[in-house]
């Protein structure tokens, strides 16, 4: 299958059912989506610097360790920084890490790593990530199993931005069936109390234009759809569109609006994130997954288009 070296590790493609999708090994990272040659994620060039985590794989945890700094199994833990502007540990430790292809065939590639143990992070974790084109779109199917012999504070993301024909997010329909949000407090983007949408801007549970509204939130309280599935989408007037559905595994989702100085990305893309526990999950406990000694846990979602009815 058609391979090439690049600043993102070996990027692999996969074509099949009218879907063309662009992998890159560092982050495991989705580079590229179209259907019919119609993009449905923001793309960058691999031979590049990646922007802002797109397409990446966060784990061991998604969002923010507030400070770097958590509790766990009576360890005081303290991450490196990696937000320095906000003084947070972000976005988990395997974004940067060369991912070993296991499988690569026309419609299916398999990417591993394992988490080393770490002063911040003592545990061995290993991640297995399957990209597969399915007639509905590409699936990521992420399996983490816990190699090591303490139990292990975990949490999934993925950073893909979304896209609609047209310019901006401020052009898009937005839909998400979600009847809570997280607010945040200040630059630091603290976590704070978790609110009903209703009555407020950040409420998409009825289809609305985004329009020049910033949304950097962490939202919860999902509504499943006759599948049991969760779904975001984005659309543009005549109902084109693309859209992501996951899994129970993740009760959280993170919507960003992609607010940048870079006039190339802003607001060029809405970041849907499915998560598995909100920003500061680490710090709280919320929804964070202890995985047992040879306990695995497993998360999936789907990226594909949205047509006209």
């Amino acid at each position: 299958m058609p391979q090439q070296d690049t600043a993102n590790g070996t990027v692999l493609t996969l074509r099949a059912h009218g879907f063309t999708a662009q992998l890159a090994t560092v982050g495991a990272t989705l580079v590229s989506l179209d259907y019919g040659g119609r993009p449905l994620v923001r793309a960058f060039d691999p031979h590049g610097a990646r922007p802002v985590f797109s397409g990446a794989i966060l784990a061991p945890w998604p969002n923010r360790v507030i400070d770097g700094a958590y509790h766990w199994e009576g360890q005081e833990l303290q991450l490196p920084i990696t937000e320095p502007e906000r003084g947070h540990a972000l976005h988990g430790m395997v974004a940067d890490t060369a991912f070993e292809i296991a499988e690569h065939r026309a419609d299916f590639a398999q990417l591993r790593t394992v988490i080393e143990p770490s002063a911040g992070y003592p545990y061995e974790v290993q991640l297995v990530i399957d990209y597969r084109l399915e007639a509905g779109g590409l699936r990521t199917f992420a399996a983490a199993t816990n190699l090591g012999e303490g139990t292990a504070l975990f949490g999934w993301g993925s950073h893909a931005y979304l896209v609609a024909p047209g310019k901006k997010a401020d052009e898009w329909t937005f839909t998400l069936p979600a009847g809570k949000v997280q607010l945040t407090d200040g630059a630091r983007l603290l976590p704070k109390e978790v609110v009903e949408v209703s009555g407020t801007e950040l409420d998409f549970r009825t289809p609305k234009p985004i329009g020049d509204l910033f949304i950097d939130h962490a939202y919860t309280g999902l509504a499943a759809g006759a599948d049991g599935l969760f779904s975001a989408s984005i659309t543009d007037t005549k109902g084109l569109g693309s859209q992501i559905t996951w899994d129970e595994a993740c009760p959280w989702v993170q919507i960003h609006t992609a607010d940048r100085d870079d006039p190339a990305l802003d607001r060029t893309g809405l970041a849907i994130e499915p998560m598995t526990c909100p920003p500061g999950g680490f710090n709280s406990g919320q929804d964070v997954i202890a995985l047992a000694p040879g306990a695995s846990h497993e998360a999936s979602w789907l990226i594909g288009p949205v047509q006209p009815r």
